[in-house]
């Protein structure tokens, strides 16, 4: 690296502090800036964030019969890799939220606010947390700060969780962030050719964790408010076995390959040190900066955030009617009786259902033993197995789906079981070590 490049490393570190801020440092107990910042846009949307949510998909509506049926540009480019199924997805997306915000079937599973009230509440969040912080992760993306991470941590990285060194932002911003955030920066990373198709499959099923300050809530739901203090350091220790695990055993370590969108250049570090290559590639990428394309990222972002919730709400709409109008849950919850017998659990029978909820929303298992008669260890188990499951549909799941390394429903619930089943015997072993 030339040393009058003095310009550039400013450039790099003062974009990389910004990142830094805005994503990773809490101002607010447990809270960072871009949760604040969507905290308050939603505060400033109140209940018209509903109706925005139903404006937004009728747009979607107009842009895909531009794009699909008119092929007017850039409509056509926009839905250009939207199949059959996520058109119709789309359309009943868009019928649905009518449905609730106009109450058009009164006394239905639409009224219900279990089901209309929390589908179009999460489509709200979904929606502006995805378009800001896919926005404003531009920040990260381009200062330098991942090439800088990525180049020093890769040995590290590497031998321990088969991935770049630039995981370890990824994982740390979820954790502090959001899922869809975890998920985001993931498919951002495949896109810039930062991640493999498995590694990009990975992270998103590894490290797009709930938020630490999330974290407190389903802690407050499972009544197990008092070890909260003790679940934020367990959970991202079990994220780091998790991740170790599954990427040696399949369906990650054979199903998938190590196939790029595009190739990354990578620093020569014959002629210098890790930490002088680490820089070097750092001040290259903080060149993409510029304030025009970060602005013109925000539409995409948007575009984005509106592809995920329009997959979202049917699959929400559909799978939260059967978890609270029928006992499939139930029935498929028998074989974990034995299992959490064996391993010491108590109140079997009650919690039994809850390793599959976790697989539609993070919330559900907590939700499900509320108020119920149960161990305060086993609501503790609870609600650590639902938020390392990581692979939950109303959120985290639907953005996997919605991103670019192409999975589909099949691949998710195959990973979510293998991680669910790994994960029953370790937090089982913790619970044994706390209580």
């Amino acid at each position: 690296m030339k040393e009058k490049d003095i310009n550039g490393i400013l450039r790099f570190i003062i974009l990389s502090v910004i990142g830094v801020f805005l994503f990773l440092v809490p101002i607010d107990g447990a809270k960072v800036p871009i949760v604040l910042i969507i905290n308050a846009v939603r505060s400033l949307f109140g209940n018209f964030l509903f109706w925005f949510v139903f404006l937004m998909l009728t747009w979607l509506m107009i842009s895909l019969f531009l794009g699909k049926v008119k092929k007017i540009e850039p409509f056509a480019s926009f839905h250009a890799k939207d199949g059959t199924q996520k058109v119709v997805f789309y359309i009943a997306a868009w019928v649905i939220i009518g449905i609730i915000q106009f109450h058009l079937i009164p006394d239905s599973i639409f009224d219900d606010p279990r089901i209309g009230g929390q589908v179009i509440s999460l489509a709200g969040g979904v929606l502006l947390t995805v378009s800001i912080a896919g926005w404003l992760i531009y920040f990260m993306l381009k200062s330098g700060l991942v090439e800088f991470l990525g180049t020093l941590l890769e040995p590290v990285m590497r031998p321990l969780f088969r991935m770049p060194g630039q995981a370890a932002i990824n994982c740390i911003s979820a954790y502090m962030v959001s899922p869809a955030v975890g998920v985001l920066m993931a498919d951002q990373y495949y896109q810039e050719g930062i991640y493999s198709r498995r590694e990009a499959i990975a992270a998103m099923t590894g490290f797009s964790t709930v938020s630490v300050g999330y974290m407190a809530v389903l802690a407050s739901l499972g009544n197990v408010g008092d070890y909260y203090g003790q679940m934020i350091p367990l959970l991202l220790l079990l994220v780091f076995v998790m991740t170790i695990i599954m990427n040696r055993i399949p369906p990650i370590s054979n199903k998938y390959k190590d196939t790029y969108v595009k190739e990354m250049e990578h620093g020569n570090e014959k002629g210098s040190s890790r930490f002088n290559a680490a820089v070097e590639l750092a001040v290259d990428r903080s060149k993409e900066f510029s304030l025009k394309t970060f602005f013109g990222n925000f539409v995409p972002s948007v575009g984005v955030g509106l592809k995920i919730i329009a997959n979202m709400i049917p699959l929400v709409t559909i799978t939260l009617t059967i978890v609270y109008y029928t006992s499939v849950f139930q029935i498929l919850g028998t074989p974990f009786v034995p299992l959490f017998h064996l391993l010491g659990l108590e109140n079997a029978g009650l919690i039994a259902q809850c390793p599959l909820l976790g697989f539609i929303e993070v919330s559900l298992p907590a939700i499900s033993i509320s108020g119920q008669a149960v161990a305060t260890s086993s609501c503790f188990f609870v609600v650590m197995l639902s938020m390392i499951q990581i692979v939950f549909m109303t959120e985290a799941g639907n953005a996997m789906l919605g991103s670019s390394v192409n999975l589909k429903i099949t691949d998710l619930f195959l990973i979510f079981i293998v991680r669910t089943i790994i994960a029953i015997f370790l937090v089982a072993g913790i619970v044994h070590l706390i209580f």
